[in-house]
């Protein structure tokens, strides 16, 4: 068996193998251009042609298909109720400072820790804060004008 045939079954293996443990749709294009790559040889290309039409082949894959297959099998993000948050104005609680790690905001009757969305910018007690994301638990916060007021 030529020494070709079983370098390219061993790529297409290694990179379906990759695929399989990481499930991302990054290595089944150069699996399939691995394959296309095996035929190649069956029918008696040099290594420099079998390169080429793992190249072009992967590369085709990649371009083509990848973004019509990314549609069907991507994950379509679940709102929750903080989403309901973001653009609300919140009083701050404790100062927040970014660099010191530190910061809580009251919103909806709830404590929250806070962080703001720009570095340098800080917040005292007592003061407002708009919602401008939620990452995790924390509320990032901005000083820009709310369109929704708290209710306590």
């Amino acid at each position: 068996m030529d020494f070709n045939v079983v370098l390219w079954i061993g790529i297409m293996i290694a990179l379906l193998v990759i695929e399989g443990l990481t499930m991302n749709l990054t290595t089944i294009w150069l699996a399939i251009g691995s394959l296309a790559a095996f035929f190649a040889t069956l029918m008696g290309a040099g290594g420099v042609w079998q390169f080429a039409v793992f190249v072009i082949v992967s590369s085709v894959m990649v371009v083509f298909t990848r973004p019509v297959v990314k549609n069907y099998v991507a994950v379509k993000y679940q709102k929750t109720n903080s989403d309901s948050l973001i653009g609300r104005t919140a009083r701050v609680i404790e100062p927040i400072d970014n660099s010191l790690e530190k910061g809580t905001a009251f919103l909806d009757g709830k404590e929250w820790t806070a962080r703001t969305e720009n570095e340098g910018v800080t917040f005292n007690e007592g003061d407002m804060a708009v919602v401008t994301d939620i990452v995790g638990v924390k509320l990032i916060v901005s000083k820009e004008p709310a369109t929704k007021m708290i209710t306590e």
